[in-house]
Order: C-alpha cells, then sequence, then structure tokens
C-alpha cells in the first residue's frame, strides 16, 4: 500500500512539474525575428530557404510541444468566465503583454496552474496524510486551485507596477531628448526614433509602437492618445495633452517639450522627496521588533544573573 501510495505521488508531482514547466517555457522563450528572417531570406547560406525547411531546423518542443500546448492553453482560456476580457485585456497591454501573453493565453496559464497545484496538493496530501478523507483532501485542492488560480492575477498586477515605475522614471531624460532633438530641427516622430534608438526601456517600446501605427496610417493623435491609455501613467497623460493641445492650436512643439520636461523633473523629485519623508515611518518597525530587542539583549543580558541572585537572596 505504501509503495503504491509513493508511485501514485511520483507520478502526480512528475506530471504536475511537466506540465508547469512547459506550460511556463512557452511564454517565456521569445523567438527572434531578426535571426528567423535571416534564415528565411538565406543570408548566411546564399540559399533561399523555404518554409518547410525553416521550421524542421527548429527543436522538436518548438515545433511539436509548444504549439500543442498552447491551443490547450487557449482552449481552457475559453472556459473562463467572458464577463472581464476588456478589462483583463487593458491590463495585459498595460503591461506590455509579458511572454506575449494574449486574454486567451493568460487565463488558460491560470487554469493549468490551478490544476497542476490541485493534482500536486491531492498527491502530497494523500501520502502524508492517509487518515484524510477524501472530502478533506479535495478541500484542501480546491484551496490551492484557488491560490493557482489568483497567483498569475498577483503576478501581472507586479509587472504592470514595475512597468509603469519603469516609464515614469525615463520620462524626463526621454522628454529632454525630444527636447534637443526638436530645437535642432528634427520632427518630433524623428526625435521618437531617436530615443528609441538610445534606450531600452518600457517607453521606448511604446514610443515604437506609436511610429508604428503612425506608419501603417493611423493619425498621430490618435496614436499618442492610445499610447496614453494603454501606459495608464498620469506623466505621460499630461504629456501626451500637452502635445496634443500644441499639435491643435498651432503651439510650438518645441517650447512645450521643454516646459513639460521641467514639469516631470519637478515631479520626480517631489516624489523623491516624499518617498524620503516616508523612510522614517518605514524604519520604525523594523527598529522597534528587530534592533531594539537585540540591543536591549546585548546591554541588559549580563545585568539579568545578577538582577535573579539578588531576587532569590531576597
Amino acid at each position: 500500500m505504501l509503495l503504491d501510495a509513493q508511485l501514485l505521488l511520483s507520478l502526480v508531482v512528475g506530471l504536475s512539474v511537466l506540465i508547469l514547466f512547459f506550460g511556463v517555457r512557452t511564454f517565456i522563450t521569445p523567438v527572434d525575428s531578426a535571426d528567423r528572417m535571416q534564415q528565411l531570406m538565406g543570408l548566411n547560406s546564399g540559399e533561399t530557404i523555404t518554409l518547410r525547411d525553416l521550421e524542421m531546423q527548429g527543436s522538436f518542443y518548438r515545433r511539436v510541444f509548444k504549439p500543442l500546448l498552447t491551443s490547450w492553453l487557449q482552449a481552457l482560456g475559453r472556459l473562463a468566465p467572458q464577463r472581464n476580457l476588456e478589462q483583463l485585456h487593458h491590463k495585459l497591454e498595460t503591461a506590455g503583454f509579458p511572454g506575449n501573453l494574449n486574454v486567451a493565453d493568460f487565463l488558460g496559464l491560470k487554469i493549468l496552474l490551478s490544476i497542476v497545484l490541485a493534482l500536486f496538493t491531492t498527491g502530497i496530501t494523500y501520502v502524508a496524510r492517509p487518515d484524510f478523507s477524501w472530502m478533506a483532501i479535495a478541500g484542501v485542492a480546491l484551496l490551492f486551485a484557488l491560490v493557482g488560480f489568483l497567483l498569475p492575477n498577483m503576478w501581472l498586477t507586479g509587472r504592470i507596477r514595475k512597468r509603469k515605475t519603469e516609464i515614469r522614471k525615463s520620462l524626463p531624460d526621454a522628454l529632454d531628448m525630444l527636447t534637443i532633438c526638436v530645437g535642432a530641427g528634427v520632427g518630433l516622430s524623428g526625435a521618437m526614433q531617436q530615443v528609441t534608438e538610445a534606450w531600452d526601456n518600457a517607453l521606448c517600446e511604446e514610443f515604437a509602437r506609436l511610429l508604428t501605427e503612425v506608419k501603417l496610417g493611423r493619425s498621430r493623435i490618435e496614436a499618442m492618445e492610445s499610447m496614453a491609455k494603454r501606459t495608464d501613467v498620469d506623466e505621460v497623460r499630461s504629456f501626451v495633452t500637452a502635445i496634443v493641445l500644441a499639435d491643435k492650436l498651432g503651439v510650438s512643439i518645441s517650447n512645450t517639450l521643454r516646459i513639460q520636461s521641467e514639469q516631470m523633473r519637478i515631479a520626480r523629485r517631489q516624489k523623491a522627496e516624499e518617498k524620503a519623508r516616508e523612510a522614517s515611518i518605514k524604519m520604525l518597525f523594523p527598529l522597534v521588533f528587530l534592533i531594539f530587542p537585540a540591543m536591549f539583549a546585548v546591554i541588559l543580558g549580563p545585568a539579568v544573573p545578577l538582577l535573579l541572585e539578588t531576587l532569590t537572596g531576597l
């Protein structure tokens, strides 16, 4: 009986870890489009490579397992509630579509993680506590399935917060470069192109997407408003509003960028000063509960035996 339980546990844990590993790996191994285009055009060998030859050069995982797992995740994602799909799409867009996840992929990943954690905890509980009833095991599995369903939301929230912080920090420097380029006679689109070539961060990715949309025929005002809505950062929204008004009213964009740059730097300095004022309050907890007890133990520790002898002598 014990051998059967150990075998069942090994199978369940191995299957859960395998499914989770390939499910995550599917979205964290992006394909370099430049390398694929180079292979397709046969630049290395001087020969034209067909699509079949190009696909056969890939690994078995990329050719067979990854498309199959992606289709499974999308099928699982369609089983999830469809009420908040637009909100979830906006969150993924704000996070920069990490791992090239779309809505169906993200929902499928949540369901996959729930199933993996449920199977894993079921096997662990069955072996560690064989006296548990199946109702108790099912309750534990359901609890961890709920945790697995909510973990991707927490991860996505963290990615959104990190990306917003990165955009907020890089915006003043980008505005300085835009001001210099526009003052030198370069157009706003050309200045944004210079920014995307100079740095590699989330703001540059948004500028690159904006320029791509403009090249595809979208007006610059619509593309910039879409960027402000997509990033969901107040500083970017203020920058876009100023540029749109300057464009509509015929005001000098160079002066507008200079004013925006100064305001962004003042706002960033005020934000740093605010965080510096909060440092003393944040240090209060570790100071009282971690540092002071250690100091009291070192200072008053040698006096404790003498105090005990005095009290016992009385």
